[in-house]
């Protein structure tokens, strides 16, 4: 058991067991081997140079943040109205905001400051308008300024009266009715089905009948193809007639093409 190993020694085996103790100790010193190493003591270096300032604290330039057009300042769409680190203040009307909180203006106009409480009661707001004169926020039901210096009205109605086979512009269904309007009369059905959607040129021959260019796809005025096709036919002039496959014809102009390419190589040379 461990008890009797746990209680103190007699008083005259106290001074044999110290004797040991320290001629063990002087024996182990003495045949200690030369190869083992001595408790090394760890030294902390500093993380940065003492005289300079390569690692330490970094102090660049300003970002340059703030306004950058006051109020009623004319802009054009792309100018930086205000420069912020968060959102100090909000895009209002005609205006936009960059990820980096940068609010630019998308129309040309005058900078406006203002808060609109119907909006929001705490926030700011940074508009642009088209006239000097007009004030932000405008009244929910008050009428726009439109781009283009335009504003936006009810127009008056107009009254027709309808006479004959008069049709409505609405009623046909047609493109060329658009320009007419759906209020008023369209005499599209008094002409010829061969003389619709055509006007009569003169010039020196005579009077020539020519397709009138309307809104092709791609919102181009133009004529129609077919009508492309056949102006040397209404010119009277000849054309030699197309014949598909015929690769004689076809031969003889890349042969014309690349002695014409040839020759032209040769003049650049000299």
């Amino acid at each position: 058991m461990l008890l009797p190993r746990l209680r103190a020694p007699a008083a005259g085996a106290q001074s044999c067991l110290t004797s040991i103790e320290t001629a063990l100790s002087s024996l182990r010193l003495s045949q200690q081997p030369a190869w083992v190493a001595r408790p090394s003591t760890a030294v902390r270096h500093s993380t940065s140079l003492a005289q300079g300032r390569a690692n330490g604290a970094k102090d660049g330039p300003g970002k340059r943040l703030g306004a950058k057009k006051s109020g009623e300042q004319y802009v054009i769409p792309g100018n930086i109205i205000f420069r912020q680190r968060g959102t100090h203040w909000f895009p209002g009307d005609n205006c936009g905001m960059g990820r980096d909180h940068t609010i630019f203006a998308l129309q040309p106009g005058y900078v406006k400051y203002y808060r609109d409480p119907l909006k929001h009661p705490k926030r700011q707001y940074i508009g642009v308008v088209f006239e000097r004169s007009q004030t932000l926020p405008q009244p929910p039901n008050a009428v726009r300024r439109r781009r283009l210096g335009m504003l936006a009205h009810q127009m008056s109605g107009t009254t027709v009266e309808e006479t004959g086979d008069l049709v409505r512009g609405s009623e046909t269904g047609l493109s060329g009715n658009a320009e007419m309007g759906e209020g008023q009369p369209s005499t599209i059905r008094e002409a010829p089905v061969e003389q619709r959607g055509r006007k009569v040129v003169k010039d020196v021959k005579g009077e020539v009948v020519k397709a009138m260019p309307s809104l092709r796809p791609g919102y181009q005025y133009r004529a129609a193809n077919w009508e492309i096709g056949r102006a040397a036919e209404k010119a009277a002039e000849k054309v030699r007639s197309w014949k598909p496959n015929d690769r004689f014809l076809a031969w003889r102009k890349a042969s014309a093409r690349k002695a014409a390419n040839a020759e032209r190589r040769g003049m650049r040379r000299k």
